[in-house]
């Protein structure tokens, strides 16, 4: 089976002997000594301190290696790299360096490079050692020609060009911004550890209006997951929305309820997104909130309490703090008998009174006034029951608000994009960790009073980002386009 994987270390010696015949055999690179293993395994090294780095293998045996390395050595050439490909002379149209270079290009675009580089031999006359397959391998996967430099490489007795080709595969527009949401006199939360809520924008730079995706990670309310952030806002941003991640208030310590707080923090992002649409780039009326798990209740609360949610910021408060609509994915919804219980202990504390339970199970205040929704789940989610969005549905359809269900066949809880950018952790930056890190943090500094068992618990899985493997669920992958088509039918 063949597989793209990250180098190792181990892979030098076969990387080197692959390498070895073209320095040996061929124009194709302009060194002329092959470098000992030890060189060898030290540029592996130094590339990967800072790019991506990948083999293909089949069968366990690799084939070929790709990676990116420094363009110009500025700072202002940061958006830009160099790629380079060998494979094993003896594989021929097996396809292995277009499988390596397409995914060199999404861990690249990932990274945020929007330009790349290939710098190729080029005969002057086509020889014995050097001829046009480069030139032509990189024209079919959408690299142009920019530039000559003429006999400037001297091997073999023969002088040979060398040629620049250029492919363009990031938008250079895409403005992100990190934008507080309140001010420090605003925001009380006691355990806070410094944290402000905040969103971070995703904007085309094109002069156009665009519809708006407000997108709020979930987490238990204990964290707010990177792997539902940046990844979900730049799907939609592709797509022609222009995006925001709202980090919002968490509560992993399970010591200060959060109650209204986060619908705070969410109905504070949308009067702001609202009250500067025309800096932003968007349509005031064409705002669509979406959630996962937490995230989505979160999101929920605010589509059916958004009347109750006011803003100190007089100015604000006359602004709506309704969404248009809203996407729910795999959400929490229910306090009832199939809760996940840890989410509403971190909302409104175990001991929570019937009074704040009812308030905060979804499905017992919708009303006609509702956003649209649009509601995923998967049929097996071992964490937060599809029941979930069967009561959600229920009720939505008893107050006669437009919606939507889909309940994929299989997959677990927490699927995100559920594509092969998630499935390989390609979720961006980890920024919506920003209140974990000062809390752990904080643990540390024993600025505030756990037990050694949380203490542990809270050093060990949250000092950093952390993620675990998983695969591709192609049938789960197809939500946004639906969710994006059922969105344009409620405009």
């Amino acid at each position: 089976m063949t597989k793209i994987r990250d180098v190792k270390v181990e892979d030098a010696e076969r990387l080197l002997e692959i390498y070895s015949f073209y320095v040996i055999n061929t124009a194709i690179t302009f060194e002329t000594e092959v470098p000992s293993l030890d060189e060898f395994v030290g540029r592996i090294k130094r590339i990967t301190a800072r790019y991506p780095y990948l083999v293909v293998e089949d069968d366990g045996i690799i084939y070929g290696y790709a990676y990116a390395g420094v363009f110009k050595d500025r700072a202002a050439y940061d958006k830009s790299c160099e790629l380079t490909v060998y494979i094993d002379k003896d594989v021929k149209k097996k396809g292995y360096g277009r499988l390596l270079y397409d995914a060199l290009e999404v861990r690249l675009s990932e990274m945020g490079i929007e330009n790349l580089y290939a710098c190729i031999g080029d005969p002057v006359e086509e020889d014995k050692y050097l001829d046009k397959n480069s030139e032509n391998f990189h024209a079919h996967l959408g690299f142009r020609k920019i530039g000559t430099f003429y006999k400037c490489g001297y091997k073999f007795d023969t002088w040979y060009n060398m040629i620049w080709m250029e492919k363009l595969v990031g938008t250079h527009s895409l403005k992100k911004e990190r934008i507080d949401l309140w001010k420090d006199n605003e925001y009380t939360y006691p355990l806070a550890f410094g944290f402000k809520p905040n969103m971070v924008s995703y904007l085309h730079n094109d002069g156009q209006k665009h519809p708006c995706m407000v997108v709020i990670p979930g987490g238990g309310y204990c964290v707010v997951s990177p792997t539902e952030g940046e990844i979900v806002a730049k799907k939609f941003y592709k797509m022609g929305y222009n995006t925001f991640v709202v980090t919002y208030t968490t509560n992993i310590l399970f010591k200060e309820p959060l109650m209204d707080q986060p619908m705070k923090d969410v109905s504070r992002a949308i009067r702001l997104i609202r009250k500067d649409s025309e800096k932003y780039g968007i349509f005031e009326d064409k705002i669509t909130i979406c959630g996962f798990s937490a995230g989505a209740h979160l999101s929920g609360s605010v589509c059916v309490h958004f009347d109750d949610v006011s803003d100190e910021n007089e100015t604000l408060n006359k602004i709506s703090n309704r969404p248009d609509s809203a996407i729910l994915c795999y959400p929490v919804i229910t306090s009832g008998e199939f809760a996940h219980r840890d989410s509403f202990n971190a909302l409104i504390g175990e001991d929570a009174e019937p009074d704040k339970l009812e308030y905060f199970s979804l499905e017992k205040n919708v009303t006609k006034n509702t956003p649209p929704t649009f509601l995923w789940h998967t049929a097996t989610d071992d964490l937060v029951p599809v029941q979930n969005s069967y009561l959600y549905d229920e009720a939505l359809t008893k107050a006669g608000v437009n919606h939507t269900l889909h309940v994929f066949s299989f997959g677990h809880h927490g699927l995100g994009l559920a594509d092969e950018d998630w499935a390989n952790h390609r979720f961006g930056e980890p920024y919506t960790y920003e209140q974990t890190f000062n809390t752990v943090q904080a643990v540390k500094d024993n600025l505030v009073e756990v037990s050694d068992e949380k203490r542990e618990e809270l050093i060990r899985d949250f000092s950093e980002a952390k993620y675990w493997p998983d695969v591709t669920y192609p049938e789960v992958a197809l939500w946004p386009e639906m969710a994006d088509a059922w969105i344009k039918t409620t405009y």
